[in-house]
């Protein structure tokens, strides 16, 4: 059974710098504790944010589209992560991944 177009998660893609040394999984697991804490247990609920791809000091995070301009704002609030020192510095917002990464390459 396919969803229809209007009960599907509309997203936007969020690339992003990341100054700090954390592991994959320990900047994914910051983040979360992050948005709980900036958006509280029932805001993260009606919002999507996860870290669907992070290589070296660069990544992508999956947010839900009416949440994008939030998340946007919880990232540039970010001044460290379990106690270190770390910064998350947005560079572009796409609708699509493919777009996403031909804007970081040119």
């Amino acid at each position: 059974m396919s969803l229809k177009p209007t009960q599907r998660l509309k997203k936007r893609y969020i690339s992003f710098q990341f100054k700090g040394k954390f592991s994959e999984e320990e900047l994914s697991r910051a983040i979360y504790k992050c948005s709980l804490k900036f958006f509280g247990e029932y805001g993260l609920s009606s919002r999507t944010i996860k870290l669907i791809e992070f290589s070296g000091s660069k990544g992508i995070l999956l947010v839900n589209r009416d949440a994008a301009d939030e998340a946007l704002g919880m990232l540039a609030l970010i001044s460290e992560l379990e106690g270190k020192p770390a910064r998350i510095i947005a560079k572009r917002t796409s609708g699509t991944l493919r777009a996403l990464k031909e804007k970081d390459k040119a």
